[in-house]
């Protein structure tokens, strides 16, 4: 107690003048209109700055966050991908023959604006043109098919969603490749379904889709998603099967378009340019 009686009397006009000064500014602010609103004003603003950073300190985290996710999973899917030829981003997107430097590149995009309740879902990302995306190139998140760009201008470009009528891409299951459709039924962003898979052949509940070697906008080994459900037909035969896709696409924020370089020398090549 005594030494708190000797600090207050050592610092006596120190703490006095802290005290005027509170008094001050509550009679300057509290009572005065013109500075209460200037204060506010301040106030706010040094607030909605505050506010800003925090948002873009947390979108900047979450990107790097996404994009480390991006590698991690897609090439350790990729590393157990039929063939296991590609190795997505780590290893597919880097890899190289002999003789030629690699084959596909990965461009990262955000999405910022996305459908999933529609029959022909789309999704817009901030890269186009000016980036190097153009139209029919694929587009992944970091869990596998994503999409197909439709078109593109300097700065955006608008993406074909996997939940779209018009989508069309072959599945590929225990390293087989099914010329049939994978469609989307309009019901569910969840699900899609393979039309025309024999009753014969030996697939079941839980075997990986992924993409195969029939399209030059994907490398092979893409998660498509996974098959969640097997149904027979009645008095056919095939099965009704269902798949559980990959990507989440209503949590759709970050995606890799997928630059094939050599596109342009190849299709050439396909017979009639297809």
């Amino acid at each position: 107690m005594q030494r708190l009686l000797a600090f207050i009397e050592h610092n006596f006009h120190f703490i006095l003048f802290i005290i005027l000064q509170i008094i001050c500014g509550f009679l300057i602010f509290g009572l005065n209109p013109y500075q209460q609103a200037v204060f506010s004003h301040s106030a706010a603003s040094v607030t909605a700055r505050s506010n800003q950073f925090s948002t873009d300190l947390t979108s900047y985290i979450d990107l790097k966050e996404q994009n480390i996710l991006l590698q991690s999973q897609i090439s350790e899917q990729f590393k157990n991908a039929p063939n296991n030829s590609f190795r997505f981003l780590q290893d597919t997107i880097d890899v190289k023959d002999s003789s030629s430097r690699p084959l596909f590149e990965a461009i990262p995009a955000q999405v910022i604006y996305n459908t999933t309740y529609k029959a022909n879902n789309v999704f817009v990302i901030n890269k186009g043109t000016d980036n190097g995306i153009r139209k029919n190139m694929g587009v992944v998140s970091s869990e596998g098919v994503a999409g197909i760009v439709l078109r593109s201008n300097a700065k955006y470009s608008v993406a074909m969603s996997l939940l779209n009528t018009d989508m069309k891409i072959i599945p590929n299951i225990n390293d087989q490749e099914f010329f049939t459709e994978l469609v989307w039924d309009n019901s569910n962003p969840h699900t899609m379904k393979i039309m025309g898979i024999n009753k014969l052949e030996k697939i079941k509940e839980g075997d990986l889709v992924y993409t195969g070697r029939s399209s030059l906008l994907f490398p092979p080994g893409i998660p498509i998603g996974s098959i969640a459900k097997l149904i027979p037909k009645p008095n056919s035969q095939y099965f009704d099967t269902y798949i559980t896709t990959a990507t989440q696409f209503r949590k759709l924020a970050y995606v890799y378009v997928i630059i094939n370089r050599d596109e342009s020398l190849i299709t050439p090549l396909m017979p009639d340019n297809e």
